[in-house]
């Protein structure tokens, strides 16, 4: 098959890696692969990856006629079998594109539900109602499956107005090996971050790693480790939280450690390269995922597959994901993320922590072989139905 893989971005986040995993397995199953993208980061690792891309071609409005031109252009001249095109702009333009160049399969993929993505105006999501019901019209009229990533996120895009037979549920996968590290190893990592920042060897380091937006509640997790520390039995300990990422929402949370007396306690990295993540996993105690939307959690899973105790916002997207085997809180929900801080340390201290349940999870349910299968059976019944 030749598959055309459509995002308008340049730098890695969920979707992007979700992306990585289609392309480096549909390469490694022999199919022709192509991307459309911006040039990045992302760029440079399909292309290794061994993806053709192209760069050229960034989407300027909602609907971009001039986009949608050169895309039907490309979809012809290289006979593309499958168009595969993530999040609202350019999964809007590719659809359209797909349809004009009777492109044979159009899969269209907004990660998050447009209802559920987050904005400090109420007037800014009151907007978006008419967004995610065109959304759905859209996909409803043009596109050959929608994919969602768990029961509960076909049922939000149901109430969005998506056809319930356009909506096709295939889960995340994560390449287990990359964070199923010896301990000898996650050991040696932990030691160079606390070198780097000059922290305590017997620190106890709470923490997120990622990207650093309104939508992921590091504000909330923030706040609920300056109400942790002010808990008497925990005045004499070496509390240290770990933000490790970059992002938008980073200077509001700079202030907000600032405004609450923390910044002794507080590390903030910034964005740093994809390859030292694990690194960063290493150094965690307990792994907070305060998030207040999500489309599937894909750290999380990372972090089940390291080993790392975990604490999550209780989303019902990451109750599917992880099941029992994390400790929730209830979202946006300082004082009781506090409260699940304080159970959590008592039980790593005590040992009382089952890290295995969690991995064995991931390694069930979400194996790359798994992800991989899924979609090259979409791809192809698709296709073969095109032909009836």
């Amino acid at each position: 098959m030749k598959i055309l893989y459509v995002l308008n971005s340049s730098t890695f986040g969920g979707m992007e890696k979700h992306v990585t995993d289609l392309v480096k397995g549909m390469v490694e199953h022999n199919q022709d692969v192509f991307v459309w993208c911006l040039e990045g980061d992302i760029s440079k690792v399909y292309r290794d990856l061994g993806a053709k891309v192209f760069t050229e071609n960034k989407i300027n409005f909602e609907i971009d006629p001039s986009y949608i031109y050169h895309l039907v252009k490309f979809l012809k001249e290289y006979n593309i079998d499958v168009i595969h095109a993530h999040e609202l702009k350019a999964t809007t333009n590719a659809l359209i594109a797909g349809y004009i160049a009777k492109t044979r399969v159009r899969i269209s993929h907004t990660h998050t539900p447009i209802s559920e993505w987050k904005s400090p105006s109420v007037l800014k999501r009151l907007s978006w109602i008419p967004t995610y019901f065109g959304y759905s019209t859209l996909v409803n009229l043009l596109a050959s499956k929608e994919i969602s990533l768990t029961p509960s996120r076909k049922k939000v895009k149901m109430m969005e107005g998506i056809l319930s037979n356009k909506l096709f549920i295939i889960p995340n996968s994560l390449p287990i090996e990359q964070f199923d590290l010896p301990k000898r190893t996650k050991s040696l990592y932990r030691n160079q971050i606390l070198k780097k920042y000059s922290l305590p060897k017997d620190a106890f380091i709470f923490g997120n790693v990622g990207r650093v937006s309104q939508e992921k509640g590091i504000d909330t997790m923030v706040k609920a480790f300056a109400e942790f520390l002010n808990h008497p039995l925990n005045a004499n300990g070496e509390f240290y939280l770990m933000i490790a990422g970059g992002g938008a929402y980073e200077a509001y949370i700079k202030s907000l450690v600032k405004e609450l007396n923390i910044e002794e306690s507080v590390v903030i990295t910034g964005v740093f390269d994809e390859p030292d993540k694990v690194k960063y996993y290493a150094s965690l105690d307990v792994f907070i995922f305060p998030t207040l939307a999500e489309g599937f959690g894909l750290v999380l899973m990372e972090a089940m597959v390291f080993g790392i105790p975990i604490i999550s916002s209780d989303l019902p997207v990451l109750n599917e994901v992880a099941e029992d085997t994390v400790e929730y809180f209830e979202v946006s929900n300082p004082r009781a993320l506090a409260a699940s801080m304080d159970k959590i340390h008592k039980d790593v201290l005590d040992k009382r922590y089952n890290l295995t349940r969690a991995k064995e999870l991931v390694i069930k349910k979400y194996s790359m072989d798994i992800f991989i299968k899924n979609y090259l059976n979409l791809y192809m019944n698709l296709l073969v139905k095109s032909k009836i």
